[in-house]
């Protein structure tokens, strides 16, 4: 049986982050609580360890990991795929999971090649920006 949902943000999510059954997902980062949020809303999709990834999804705790994972998964990211950086909104009980400068990250991303492509929130305490490669290498 489906998961009861606590309101429809999940779902929106899911929408937002466009994954779905069929989706090749990578998922990882050190927080261990983010990474937990986004098993949760994925549910089912595929999680291939070599090869091309659809949506990747990094919850870090700082600002050189989030920036490690994303120069690494690049090479296996397809045409249309998007990188998802989950962390803690800020004020939240959690703000201090992520040690790192969120504006400094996008800045990195965006040099490499990645540009801003959308926001999700999940529930509790935690958000999501979404990244697309300007063009392929």
């Amino acid at each position: 049986p489906p998961m009861p949902q606590r309101d429809q943000t999940p779902t929106t999510t899911i929408e937002t982050w466009s994954v779905n059954p069929t989706s090749r997902v990578w998922i990882g980062g050190n927080n261990t609580d983010a990474r937990r949020e986004i098993e949760l809303l994925i549910g089912d999709a595929q999680h291939p360890p070599t090869g091309e990834i659809d949506r990747a999804f990094i919850a870090p705790l700082t600002t050189d990991e989030a920036l490690y994972f994303a120069r690494k998964l690049r090479p296996r990211l397809v045409q249309d795929a998007s990188v998802w950086i989950v962390y803690p909104k800020r004020g939240s009980p959690s703000e201090h999971e992520f040690a790192g400068n969120f504006e400094e990250m996008v800045v990195v991303l965006f040099e490499l090649g990645f540009t801003e492509s959308g926001r999700a929130n999940l529930t509790g305490d935690y958000t999501s920006t979404g990244f697309r490669i300007d063009s392929v290498m």
